[in-house]
């Protein structure tokens, strides 16, 4: 059985999977989208802390075989939804998350991402506000969505929220958060970990208007702030920024659902390729075994030429052999009748007759 471990990046998806792990110890798996090579490499910390493992071998034969076991698969994702799972998702302030992804793009894809680009959701991963929609309000699938700021605590009833979800009985560890140690072990990677947002020099008023002009709902929705704040910074309706960003926001969704058409259809065609290769080899296969008989049947071919050549000649031989019995025997029987006209001669002679009255006598 599958379980997404869901969230926008920066948002509590490795905070999540150590309460799995320190709280039940059942570990979860990343790979099946792009992971960032030195995050392939062994780290103790990832074990120990996480249970991390990632992905080996055919990503789509691992999915399928996820989804058939019935052995419970975590699979980290920042992805949106790719089918009818169960889900646990987490939601965090998209003011926070956001500033720690576009430090993490920084970090570790440099140049490949902005504030903007990622504002409008100009990233594989889509805006905040479409990543929640898309996970939360699934039409098919339970999603379990859990606050970023509620699994830094994780009472005994999360836990058992948790645990209810995954069907998951027995006795559970309490959480102790290792948040302090991990970012002393990699600070770049395990950030502040701030649950509650406050203005800083990097939420410009420019940055701030944008955010709360797009996701300023949402923001409301989920009570990380409230309608008044967020309707006096937000660009006024109908303004001409308000229009230029909500257009910028739609051609980014087009485009972000134009490359997803294009990664599935580039992904059906890899499988394809992959399918194609693979009955390739099996006609190479298969080619290669019809030659071996092909050998086989033209050895058998060859012995049974000779064995024919060695019957025919010992045919020939039983032939001779037969004439010569013949012709011994015919010879026998011409020296019989030889030896019996003999013996008849032989009897005519006068010595003979008087040995004969000899005897009778």
């Amino acid at each position: 059985m599958l379980v997404w471990l869901a969230s926008y990046p920066r948002s509590g998806n490795t905070l999540l999977r150590q309460v799995l792990k320190a709280c039940f110890d059942l570990p979860s798996c990343e790979g099946l989208e792009p992971v960032p090579t030195n995050f392939r490499e062994p780290d103790g910390i990832r074990d120990e802390f996480y249970g991390s493992y990632f992905v080996e071998g055919d990503p789509d034969k691992f999915y399928q075989h996820a989804l058939d076991t019935t052995d419970v698969v975590f699979i980290k994702s920042h992805q949106l939804p790719r089918d009818n799972e169960k889900a646990i998702y987490v939601v965090r302030d998209g003011r926070l998350a956001l500033k720690s992804f576009v430090k993490f793009q920084e970090n570790h894809h440099s140049n490949a991402s902005t504030f903007e680009s990622l504002l409008v959701g100009d990233h594989a991963y889509g805006d905040w506000t479409s990543h929640y929609r898309a996970w939360s309000e699934r039409p098919r699938g339970e999603t379990l969505v859990l606050r970023f700021e509620e699994l830094v605590e994780a009472d005994a009833a999360l836990l058992e929220q948790l645990a209810c979800f995954i069907g998951r009985t027995g006795p559970l560890r309490p959480w102790v958060n290792p948040q302090a140690e991990l970012r002393a072990h990699d600070p770049a990677f395990f950030g502040s970990g701030n649950r509650v947002w406050k203005p800083d020099e990097f939420w410009t008023e420019s940055r701030l208007r944008a955010f709360d002009t797009l996701h300023g709902s949402l923001l409301v929705e989920l009570g990380y702030a409230n309608g008044a704040e967020v309707e006096a910074t937000a660009y006024p309706a109908g303004s001409d920024q308000e229009r230029l960003l909500r257009l910028t926001h739609r051609l980014a969704a087009n485009s972000a659902n134009l490359q997803r058409v294009c990664d599935e259809r580039h992904a059906a065609l890899v499988r394809t390729q992959r399918v194609c290769d693979e009955l390739a080899a099996e006609i190479a296969r298969l080619a290669e075994a019809c030659q071996e008989r092909a050998r086989l049947i033209t050895s058998l071919h060859q012995v049974c030429a000779e064995s024919q050549t060695a019957l025919n000649a010992a045919r020939q031989r039983l032939q001779a052999t037969e004439q010569q019995l013949q012709a011994a025997q015919k010879r026998a029987g011409e020296l019989e009748a030889q030896s019996k006209a003999s013996e008849r001669g032989m009897s005519r002679l006068p010595v003979f007759g008087f040995l004969r009255r000899m005897v009778r006598g």
